[in-house]
């Protein structure tokens, strides 16, 4: 019954975005972020479901195009260029890069498919540029994220409460293992990055439960972080906590998040990740904190010996030991993964990238009324991005579709921001 469900779900978007291709890439995104394919993954078995919602979605494109039914000014700025020409050097680094095709023990990835999966975002993340170009369609995309995260901040209390983990809480896998959160300290990413919106999405609420209820969620959030017990995660959580509540409209109520977080730590972080927080200071004598400054250490001796081509897309792994006497590893911090695998340009150009995006949030603000969406959403997606690239200086987040989904927004809110101040 659920399977068939499923594929009128399908059957119904499919036609739905052959007319309005930005409804696909809603449930794109929402696909790729929340996983359900993971959770659910009795339904999916034998069924090629983001290609059912991808296809007519790129055909919706492409039709709408041709109709001159789309907004193409809204990519008219420096940085969807910098996000272009940093997918560029990432495809230029899969035929240039020297170790793409040296295949040894520690090839951890197919460099083709990371290929073809990069080729994929790229294309979901342009349609995505162009599509959300308005105020009725930034909103439903907006409530992505936090919709996948609340599902998903219910499965992670859920498993704890029912004793369903042990020692750290992993997220959801299908019967052969596999899942977008098998990683502890990325799972702990995605509520890290959904906290913000959710608190923001509180105060924009006018109704009280609304409110109540968004914000009811942040505590859940935490503690699904600390189930995780990922120090990266408890870095990002303890930064979009200080952020969100210095950056909020009623300084009170948003300087009482703070202690609100610490004494949700001191309450409900476990004795692991308390265990583990202990060694971010002294990080160079725990061995997980270790590994990472001898992979950083490797990928720094790879750009310099390839600074314009980088070892190659998805090669860190089997480089590793010409330029280690190490066990290799991947790098553990995005920025490192993408200069050592890409080169100097595809990390410039990331950086301008990420950074032209948090800065434009926070200047689009002050474009907005107060307490408007945009108002609110400017905010979430500064804070969010803030936690992501927090998140990123301790994990390779480089193919995770959250910081493109992030930059959409921004992208979007900057487009409008700039409108308003054209009239």
């Amino acid at each position: 019954m659920g399977k068939i469900a499923l594929f009128l779900l399908l059957i119904v978007n499919a036609f739905y975005s052959l007319a309005n291709p930005w409804f696909g890439v809603c449930a794109g995104y929402l696909f790729n972020i929340l996983g359900p394919q993971y959770i659910w993954w009795w339904h999916f078995q034998g069924l090629r479901a983001f290609y059912l919602i991808a296809l007519p979605t790129c055909v919706g494109f492409l039709f709408s195009t041709l109709r001159g039914a789309l907004n193409y000014e809204i990519i008219q700025n420096k940085i969807v260029l910098f996000a272009v020409l940093y997918f560029l050097f990432v495809f230029l680094s899969y035929f240039t890069g020297p170790y793409v095709n040296v295949y040894n023990d520690w090839r951890f990835f197919d460099a083709y498919q990371v290929f073809i999966t990069m080729l994929k975002v790229f294309l979901f993340f342009f349609m995505g540029l162009v599509c959300i170009s308005d105020n009725k369609k930034l909103k439903l995309f907006a409530l992505i994220l936090p919709l996948a995260a609340f599902y998903l901040t219910y499965w992670a209390n859920m498993q704890y409460l029912s004793g369903r983990f042990f020692i750290r809480l992993q997220g959801p896998r299908n019967i052969l293992g596999a899942g977008i959160y098998t990683d502890e300290n990325n799972f702990a990413m995605l509520f890290v990055t959904a906290i913000p919106f959710f608190f923001y999405w509180g105060w924009y609420f006018k109704r009280w439960y609304l409110r109540l209820g968004a914000w009811l969620v942040v505590p859940f959030a935490w503690h699904a972080i600390f189930l995780t017990a990922s120090r990266g995660g408890l870095v990002g959580a303890a930064l979009v906590s200080f952020l969100a509540g210095i950056r909020n409209p009623k300084k009170i109520i948003g300087i009482a998040l703070i202690p609100a977080f610490l004494f949700a730590y001191v309450w409900q972080g476990g004795s692991i990740l308390k265990e583990r927080a202990k060694t971010i200071k002294t990080y160079e004598q725990e061995s997980s904190a270790r590994t990472r400054l001898e992979a950083w250490e490797a990928g720094l001796r790879m750009l310099m010996d390839n600074p314009f081509t980088g070892v190659g897309i998805a090669s860190f792994g089997q480089a590793f030991p010409y330029y280690s006497d190490k066990t290799p590893r991947v790098a553990h911090n995005t920025f490192v993964q993408i200069f050592a695998e890409s080169g100097v340009f595809a990390g410039i150009f990331y950086i301008l990238f990420m950074f032209g995006c948090v800065w434009g949030a926070f200047k689009a603000r002050e474009r907005f009324p107060v307490g408007s969406l945009e108002y609110y959403l400017s905010d979430a997606v500064l804070v969010s991005l803030c936690g992501f690239l927090a998140c990123s200086m301790f994990l390779t987040l480089n193919g995770f579709e959250i910081q493109f989904y992030l930059a959409i927004l921004a992208n979007t809110l900057i487009y409008l921001a700039k409108k308003r101040g054209n009239r």
